[in-house]
């Protein structure tokens, strides 16, 4: 079988036995100030999505297939799909039961792209600070927008929210009427370049494995 990219969640980040991360930004602005105390700030592109992964002790034969499969990645030429680990499910639905199969949407984006309404929801479901969700958008390639809600809302007894606050911008590409996903929500991608290690065996085991990650659009 061909190797197919980007890895798939089933492919990479499910073989992922995770005992530690961190799960943040990074941004890419223009800073500058006066004596004054007057700060600005410009920012040049959108922020990044990045990660730090640190890998449990594990058997020396997962640990090298695990290696295997970032090796392939071929640097940062190949890709793959990653969720921040703490965000697997909202909140408020920690296994994903009560979302279960809804089909959730956009149900529409606020003139200056910072929030948007949600509809397809269960009843009384709570979207909360924190939760996070992607989005699929355009085609040749097909793009990954990956957010965080910034306020806590609760669905109406139709399964729609008001216009709440999402972190970053919604892009351009994405509109109204396209598919969120909440369950095992990811983003797009890459291993940061000479962060790869692949831990030291000890006898049957190997520990010390981790990389670290940053988003790709």
């Amino acid at each position: 079988m061909t190797v197919t990219y980007p890895y798939s969640l089933a492919t990479f980040a499910d073989q992922l036995a995770i005992s530690t991360v961190v799960w943040d930004i990074q941004r890419n602005d223009e800073n500058s100030g006066g004596g004054d105390g007057r700060l600005w700030q410009a920012e040049l592109s959108s922020p990044l999505w990045i990660g730090t992964v640190e890998l449990i002790m594990m058997p020396n034969n997962r640990a090298k297939q695990i290696a295997a499969l970032i090796r392939k990645l071929h640097g940062i030429q190949e890709s793959f799909y990653l969720g921040d680990p703490l965000s697997l499910y909202p909140q408020s639905d920690p296994t994903g039961s009560v979302l279960g199969a809804s089909t959730v949407t956009i149900a529409s984006i606020s003139s200056d792209r910072s929030a948007i309404a949600f509809s397809g929801l269960p009843a009384g479901y709570v979207l909360t600070l924190g939760d996070k969700f992607t989005v699929l958008y355009g085609s040749n390639p097909q793009r990954v927008g990956f957010f965080e809600i910034s306020e806590t809302a609760t669905a109406n007894g139709s399964g729609n929210t008001g216009q709440i606050g999402v972190f970053p911008y919604v892009q351009s590409g994405i509109s109204a009427g396209q598919a969120v996903r909440l369950a095992k929500p990811y983003c797009k991608c890459v291993i940061m370049p000479g962060s790869h290690n692949p831990g030291s065996a000890r006898k049957l085991h190997t520990e010390g494995a981790g990389f670290k990650v940053i988003q790709k659009k």
